[in-house]
């Protein structure tokens, strides 16, 4: 038997995505939520997730997603002195990290802004943190999520590691855990597919390469509503969200879980 928690990180991010994302829980099909705070929609819409996990008869982890990239901008006064009013592009940050340019006490104060925020809203610890867009691979950035979940004395949320490069993976854990704190590994993303043949073989076969108790991310979605024309991209990436989640809902994805012997925890 595998265990994994199958995960979104993108709660708060647009009334698609969140309507997705409670009714996954609801159908005991999510493991996990993390919740992009910096956002307008976080403050509207945290208590229809808190009122669907206490209802949903499978018990999900909620946890924050730490967002340090455009268009999100910096919570702290500290932290628009450094980035400006929004925050970089990820390539801002594979430009300065080899240099070790990077600014690690601005990123920590903005990690712990979007912590206090959390809990000032859903009045509770988050249960993990993750950092968007795979930053946590840049050691100001993973070392900055260090020192701000020990601060975090009697609620030390788990430490999601950087997806990819087994080494750095295994060296963030080891000074996480010298650090007293959890940390959880993630394994290989639900793929952007709009065939369901594409995701019964990740589930079949890709997840394979996933360790145990690993933590695996989907994109799932309703449609959105859109005010103006997208590009092909964003049509596509829309399509293949769509279809997350009508594979993820299906009954024949508890089927696909039980013949392959995979547990969502």
């Amino acid at each position: 038997m595998k265990r994994i928690l199958l995960t979104s990180l993108e709660f708060g991010q647009s009334y698609g995505v969140d309507r997705a994302i409670c009714d996954l829980i609801i159908a005991g099909r999510l493991s996990a939520v993390g919740c992009v705070v910096t956002g307008e929609m976080w403050s509207r819409e945290f208590y229809q997730l808190r009122d669907v996990v206490a209802w949903a008869e499978h018990e999900t982890m909620v946890g924050l997603t730490v967002t340090l990239t455009k268009p999100a901008g910096p919570l702290t006064d500290f932290g628009r002195t450094v980035f400006g009013d929004v925050f970089p592009a990820s390539w801002w940050y594979s430009i300065r990290s080899p240099m070790k340019m990077l600014p690690e006490e601005a990123i920590a104060a903005e990690i712990a802004a979007q912590v206090d925020l959390f809990e000032e809203v859903y009045a509770r610890p988050p249960a993990f943190v993750a950092i968007q867009g795979n930053l946590a691979k840049h050691p100001a950035v993973h070392s900055a999520l260090i020192t701000v979940l020990t601060m975090m004395k009697g609620r030390e949320p788990a430490l999601v590691l950087p997806a990819g490069g087994s080494r750095t993976s295994n060296s963030i854990a080891k000074r996480a855990s010298r650090a007293g704190l959890k940390a959880i590994a993630c394994g290989p993303d639900l793929p952007m597919a709009d065939e369901d043949t594409d995701l019964r073989d990740f589930f079949w076969h890709g997840i394979n390469e996933a360790q145990d108790s690993a933590m695996v991310l989907c994109r799932p979605s309703y449609p959105e509503e859109q005010a103006k024309p997208v590009k092909k991209k964003s049509v596509r990436q829309s399509s293949s969200r769509e279809n997350q989640l009508k594979f993820l809902i299906s009954e024949e994805f508890p089927f696909l879980l039980m013949e392959k012997d995979i547990f969502l925890f």
